[in-house]
């Protein structure tokens, strides 16, 4: 009895039909949802690599005695290095002029590689501009029917001119930005795109498909809404089926202008909210906080970036 039931085939769970691979004919399909896994959306960038002599960025103090001093800090005053995100600063710009941020910036004082996130053996300061609103639209979907194979994930970065474009507008404000005179005073000099004040857009373009890797944000894979293409309604259960919610990044029609853990954290409580049958009062007030110290330097980043 075993063996024949080993025999039987396995049914997909939810997929578009096309999508099922080489065993879909085989298999049959329990729900056929031609948004599952269409609409991949992610948040890239390419770096900008700043170099100096000085001793002051976070090389090497992931190993040995440094290391074990700063755990040791930690577990007894909670103060010191591995209280930092490791992200120091960051910032929202508008690259385009359009009055509205499309490029987010986040800066790490060590040189980590594209490749590996590795050490590049170097003291300096990566600045990595991100593309908030990409075009760009990738997709997943199964190799086989066996559970253990890969499945095949195309995630069509930069297959828009409009994310090329921005990228090269955040190449470049990265790149003035480590140009500026605070910087300068810690002897920071470019190490990649190019050591050259002048560079074509030609060549940052190149240079960020070469460069280009993922800044951790996948989403939009079971969209949300009420097109032919949604995976789950408003309230998050899976259209056609019953007893089934999505609660993560996936369903977002379009991915957030922005980091997605926070976002993450409201959908999962707001999927709570409609499991118990709750409902939140509308337009609860949002407290905001302006800072009240003004920066010594200021860059023109408001502008576009030519």
């Amino acid at each position: 009895m075993e063996a024949a039931l080993r025999r039987q085939p396995a049914a997909f769970g939810l997929a578009r039909r096309e999508r099922l691979g080489k065993d879909a004919a085989q298999r049959p399909l329990t729900h056929d949802l031609p948004g599952v896994g269409e609409n991949f959306q992610d948040h890239v960038t390419a770096s900008v690599y700043g170099v100096t002599d000085r001793p002051i960025s976070m090389m090497g103090e992931d190993k040995g005695l440094r290391a074990a001093r700063h755990g040791l800090q930690y577990l007894l005053t909670r103060t010191g290095l591995l209280t930092s995100n490791v992200v120091e600063s960051g910032g929202f710009i508008d690259t385009a002029g359009s009055g509205r941020p499309d490029v987010q910036i986040h800066v790490t004082p060590a040189l980590v590689s594209a490749e590996e996130r590795k050490s590049m053996g170097r003291h300096g300061v990566s600045i990595n501009p991100c593309v908030l609103r990409p075009t760009s639209r990738g997709k997943i979907s199964l190799r086989s029917g066996d559970a253990a194979d890969r499945v095949v994930f195309e995630a069509n970065n930069l297959t828009t001119t409009e994310d090329v474009q921005t990228l090269v507008r955040g190449l470049k404000a990265s790149r003035r930005i480590l140009r500026a005179p605070s910087m300068r005073e810690l002897g920071f000099t470019e190490l990649a795109p190019s050591k050259d004040d002048m560079v074509t857009d030609d060549a940052l373009e190149r240079y960020a498909r070469d460069a280009v890797k993922t800044v951790y944000h996948p989403s939009g894979t079971c969209k949300m809404g009420k097109d032919r293409m949604a995976v789950v309604d408003p309230e998050l259960r899976v259209i056609g089926l019953e007893r089934l919610r999505v609660a993560d990044a996936s369903i977002m029609p379009t991915v957030v202008s922005g980091n997605t853990n926070a976002p993450c954290v409201m959908i999962g409580e707001r999927c709570a909210d409609f499991i118990l049958g709750l409902e939140q009062a509308a337009g609860q007030a949002v407290t905001t906080t302006r800072s009240t110290t003004a920066p010594q330097e200021r860059l023109s980043l408001s502008q576009p970036v030519r």
